[in-house]
């Protein structure tokens, strides 16, 4: 476990998808009522018990779910979007996360996106570290990742940099995309999390308006 900001830290694990090395991250929030495990990994949750009591765990959409079930044993509140409570019956799940609902506290900002029907992604704010927690929304690979990794991405449209990838092109509703991603950038972020490549520690409202300009302009004005 790396810490990024007070309150903000990260685990980093292995994962492959068609055999190629994409990798993988759970982040952890400590916030006034309790530890926030956003897409969790297959690590022990006793990892975080130094961090404080274990509260929540987010499986953040559809894709996001395969390791959450030791996290609901070992006692927090399982929440995800309503396509994936669904998905997983085999699971206890607190609630859904959908526009509206925040079960977390006023320190974290939770937007259910309704723009990419596929995976119902949910990213939160972390507002103490003014860090944005995304999942696929976007990919950041940089150089010195393994070249099978740099040449798959770059198929997928999600290589070089901080990116989106042609998925979101495909299915993202755009009118409703462009809502959303406007609400993005006017929240208070620099860093970005996500799930798949290197963190971004700064420049991350600057980049993400990059990554997604095919919306077009209105976007970011």
């Amino acid at each position: 476990m790396h810490q990024l900001a007070p309150g903000l830290h990260i685990v980093d694990a292995p994962q492959t998808m068609f055999g190629v090395p994409l990798g993988t991250r759970m982040t952890v929030l400590q916030l006034d009522g309790g530890v926030l495990v956003h897409s969790p990994v297959a690590v022990d949750p006793a990892t975080v018990a130094p961090l404080g009591t274990l509260r929540w765990a987010v499986a953040p959409n559809t894709f996001h779910h395969l390791h959450v079930g030791p996290w609901v044993d070992a006692g927090a509140e399982a929440w995800a979007p309503p396509k994936l409570i669904a998905k997983r019956p085999d699971l206890s799940f607190a609630g859904a996360l959908v526009p509206g609902v925040n079960p977390f506290g006023d320190e974290v900002e939770v937007i259910a996106l309704q723009s990419i029907d596929l995976t119902q992604e949910v990213v939160l704010l972390h507002k103490p570290s003014r860090t944005l927690i995304v999942t696929d929304l976007a990919f950041h690979y940089q150089a010195d990742a393994p070249w099978l990794t740099k040449a798959f991405m770059c198929s997928a449209g999600g290589y070089p940099g901080f990116s989106s990838t042609i998925l979101e092109r495909l299915v993202m509703d755009r009118p409703t995309a462009r809502t959303e991603l406007k609400h993005l950038l006017s929240l208070d972020f620099d860093r970005v999390v996500m799930a798949h490549g290197h963190v971004l520690e700064t420049g991350g409202r600057q980049a993400l308006a990059k990554a997604f300009a095919w919306l077009g302009s209105e976007v970011t004005t």
